[in-house]
């Protein structure tokens, strides 16, 4: 499908107002819910893979790195074991260290969507300030991306679910779809 405004990094460079995040961090949390509802684990989720219509509607593309789960009700690290593609300022720390033992699952793209917000709040990618072997480091050693403080307490707070360390302790985009901010973005959209 043609997209013809860009990619969210594009028009992110500026960084956006809060409304806008919540109304694209919506969508974007509902395209990665039907995905993993599917089986489906992107595993690139980044501004310059969610393209843009005239209408303001997003859509996640470059599935090039994706794979689609034998176990659809698996939902923790464990899933997949190996990793391809990756773009570092968006993984997380369980792509980073897994292991065929242990693996990752769908929580590496709730971690990817955090990244994401910060990237539209910001005006520039996560770790926009290291090389990639840097911020493979920090982050396999259990550091987080800096949430923008432009973000208000709902705002921060989703990042946060989306960047718990743990997979097991992170949100579930189901579960990110209950939380303040991305309602908000519902009954904005609404009205």
């Amino acid at each position: 499908e043609y997209c013809d405004s860009g990619t969210l990094e594009e028009v992110s460079r500026i960084g956006l107002p809060e409304v806008m995040i919540q109304q694209y961090t919506s969508q974007i949390v509902a395209a990665v819910s039907v995905l993993h509802q599917k089986g489906i684990v992107h595993r690139d989720i980044k501004g310059g893979n969610i393209f843009l219509t005239s209408n303001g509607l997003l859509k996640i593309g470059d599935f090039g790195s994706a794979v689609r789960l034998l176990d659809r009700s698996q939902t923790l690290p464990g899933e997949i074991a190996s990793h391809t593609g990756i773009t570092a300022a968006y993984t997380a720390p369980e792509v980073i260290n897994s292991n065929v033992e242990m693996g990752y699952g769908r929580a590496a793209d709730v971690w990817s969507i955090g990244c994401v917000v910060i990237e539209m709040a910001a005006g520039k990618r996560p770790w926009h300030d290291h090389e990639p072997f840097q911020i493979m480091y920090k982050v396999g050693m259990g550091c987080k991306p800096i949430i923008p403080t432009s973000l208000s307490s709902d705002g921060k707070d989703f990042v946060e679910r989306c960047i718990e360390i743990s997979p097991t302790e992170r949100w579930t985009t189901s579960d990110l779809q209950t939380h303040p901010f991305i309602k908000v973005a519902h009954l904005t959209s609404a009205s």
